[in-house]
């Protein structure tokens, strides 16, 4: 059985993909113990999975027919994986030689942790943080840790406590995925390792961000940072985020903040953009409300929030990524 399984998954990036299993291939020379790399093609039809057989033959390479969505994908590598870790590393992120040792080292100082994030930087501004994980606030507003801040204010001599892993680089228990129900394949793009926080969250188990451990990230080139079609994911994802974790007094008591909250965001978006896609997705996570209400019972509970932080954060890290997207348009990579 391998101590540790790593799994990517790939949709139309061959040359991000290949810069990536390649870290991926040094840092596995630094970890102790049985390895693996699982690598998911998501209907890419392109030479992805050629190359793949082609310079990673150790690799198991899986070829879906069409693109089933990055948390579909994550749900079939699970399945597959036979680590004590699950580490997702998103193919347009590469490693440092040490990150993984760091990392999964981090795992091991307590049972109890269920999952570790590296200190992922952007790749064409290094001295920037991308994530160092995510927190949740009262109104179910998800965010990135530091993201856009110097990689001085991030710097720290060992682990740190913090809600979450943030997918694009993280590692996961599998005890702890097993017992939370995993990712969430519905969710197809985005939220879906906020998702999986709140539930680990709820049921005790610890996350950690690991500085020492470094990650560089290439920024959203799936959909694009500003695309409709993320705009409704995101939108959508973020009701049935909340549908399926907020206990019965977060919607007593804030529910008409995160309405608020969401007029705002829809406004601002459709006079900036010019589009209305954030209220579709909405709209359509609102008719599945019940659903998921249903579908999150059996793990929803309460658990530490971040108080009323998550608006001003997410602009901060809408703002961080800003000169991503002018640098690459429509082709920054996320997860």
């Amino acid at each position: 059985m391998a101590a540790l399984t790593v799994l990517v998954i790939n949709y139309r990036k061959p040359t991000l993909l290949d810069e990536c299993l390649a870290s991926i291939e040094v840092a596995f020379e630094s970890v102790t113990g049985a390895t693996e790399l699982i690598v998911i093609d998501n209907g890419s039809h392109d030479h992805s999975a050629a190359m793949v057989l082609a310079k990673y033959p150790a690799a198991t390479l899986v070829e879906l027919a069409d693109n089933e969505g990055f948390a579909a994908a994550v749900v079939r590598g699970t399945a597959l994986a036979r680590g004590e870790w699950l580490v997702l590393v998103n193919n347009d992120a590469r490693l440092e030689p040490d990150a993984l040792a760091l990392i999964i080292a981090a795992g091991a100082s307590d049972r109890h942790v269920g999952s570790v994030t590296p200190q992922v930087r952007f790749a064409d501004r290094p001295d920037t943080v991308n994530v160092a994980g995510i927190e949740i606030d009262n109104l179910g507003i998800g965010y990135e840790l530091l993201a856009g801040h110097p990689v001085e204010d991030a710097a720290g001599a060992g682990a740190a406590e913090i809600f979450g892993a943030s997918g694009c680089v993280a590692a996961y228990r599998m005890s702890m995925l097993a017992e939370i129900g995993g990712f969430d394949g519905s969710f197809f793009a985005y939220l879906e390792d906020v998702d999986v926080a709140w539930r680990a969250r709820i049921a005790g188990w610890r996350s950690l961000y690991e500085p020492r451990a470094v990650a560089y990230h290439h920024g959203s080139a799936t959909l694009g940072q500003g695309s409709s079609r993320k705009y409704e994911l995101v939108g959508r994802n973020r009701v049935r985020l909340i549908a399926k974790n907020a206990t019965i007094g977060q919607l007593v008591r804030w529910g008409w903040a995160m309405l608020v909250y969401d007029i705002a965001y829809v406004s601002l978006v459709a006079g900036t953009e010019r589009t209305l896609a954030p209220l579709r997705g909405r709209v359509q996570g609102l008719r599945e409300w019940r659903r998921y209400r249903s579908a999150g019972a059996a793990h929803r509970g309460p658990a530490r929030l971040a108080g009323l932080r998550g608006a001003r954060a997410a602009w901060q890290m809408r703002a961080a990524y800003r000169p991503v997207s002018v640098a690459h348009g429509a082709d920054r990579p996320d997860h």
